[in-house]
């Protein structure tokens, strides 16, 4: 499990590299298309981490790695 994690961690670092900008969390669930507890545990990972940071624009919520 705890390769998986990294795996679909590094995924959501290079999606948000490749997009440039800060990117939904709905839209990094598409992207991996992983069950949602292995997408959410790589996300709090990279959250706890500080590898990535949260922002809140309305109702929608995004990752960014600023």
């Amino acid at each position: 499990m705890i390769t998986q994690i990294g795996i679909a961690s590094g995924d959501i670092l290079n999606l948000i590299d490749q997009k440039n900008r800060p990117v939904s969390l709905a839209e990094v669930r598409t992207h991996l298309n992983n069950e949602e507890g292995l997408t959410d545990m790589s996300i709090g990972w990279l959250l706890r981490e500080r590898y990535v940071h949260l922002v809140k624009n309305g109702e929608e919520k995004y990752l960014c790695s600023c």
